[in-house]
């Protein structure tokens, strides 16, 4: 069903911040392709004066069966895939683009004060999910009496078996209401809170049956079986990039939700109104 509130989408209010810190999850597919995206919208930021940073977070190195369906050529062979996409980027932009070659971990996210952080999701299963969710717990700035929360999380995803589709989701809570989702719930000017995407979509925590049957087999060898179209990752990447240069850059993001699907050239989106949000 598609979302026609639109015209009564307001933008969304950020926690205010002097830094930026992202944590892009998972390096493989969509992972790979935004990371570069991610390296200029870091140099965008700096360039006007707010403190930009990076992590990109994978324990899976590259296989040959990732060339070419993901970012990375023959010589990244053998190499961690985080480190090898943060040495690239951090390189080419001068930028600060960490790496961490092990699975992502709530521990990571250290709270300050004017930091906002923002996590970016590119896996494929429940359990990083969870792990990511849980960022999402603790919330501790308040703007006229609606709460800010200073962790924003975006989940990016495709259909996988061939089917050429996907979604990016962004929230900032697990215990969504919608009375919360505004600044004043009569007068409102801004979106303060957006439920996160596990409670946009609670199956995104479920265990899949192909989950449990594959948890022996490499990134590589899983991506090789689900099949996927061989270019939906970069559209993946696309529309977070836009999704998040909205939000950081221009301040006019006014959705957070997008869905597609490339072989019929559809694109439906669900938007930061009143009708909308109260529906949930």
């Amino acid at each position: 069903m598609s979302d026609s509130s639109y015209p009564n989408a307001l933008p969304i209010l950020l926690t205010p911040h002097k830094q930026i810190q992202f944590f892009l999850v998972g390096c493989g597919g969509t992972g790979g392709f935004l990371a570069p995206m991610l390296a200029r919208l870091i140099v965008a930021l700096e360039k006007g004066g707010i403190a930009a940073s990076g992590t990109l977070v994978d324990f899976d190195v590259v296989d040959h069966l990732n060339v070419p369906r993901q970012n990375f050529c023959d010589a990244d062979i053998g190499f961690n895939k985080a480190e090898v996409l943060a040495t690239r980027y951090s390189l080419a932009y001068g930028i600060k683009l960490g790496a961490y070659a092990n699975s992502f971990s709530v521990e990571m996210v250290k709270r300050q004060w004017h930091k906002l952080i923002i996590l970016i999701g590119c896996v494929d299963n429940s359990a990083a999910r969870t792990e990511l969710g849980k960022a999402l717990d603790s919330i501790d700035y308040y703007h006229a009496n609606r709460e800010l929360t200073r962790v924003w999380w975006m989940d990016c995803g495709n259909f996988g078996q061939g089917v050429p589709a996907g979604q990016v989701l962004l929230g900032s809570t697990n215990d969504f209401e919608p009375e919360r989702a505004f600044n004043d719930l009569n007068n409102p000017n801004f979106c303060v809170n957006l439920p996160s995407p596990s409670f946009q979509h609670p199956d995104l925590l479920v265990p899949q049956p192909e989950e449990l049957s594959l948890q022996q087999l490499s990134c590589a060898e899983i991506a090789a079986m689900n099949a996927q179209s061989l270019f939906i990752n970069q559209r993946v990447a696309a529309e977070a990039i836009e999704m998040l240069s909205q939000l950081v850059l221009t301040k006019s993001l006014r959705r957070f939700a997008t869905y597609f699907h490339c072989g019929s050239g559809s694109s439906r989106s669900r938007y930061t109104s009143q009708e909308t949000l109260s529906s949930l």
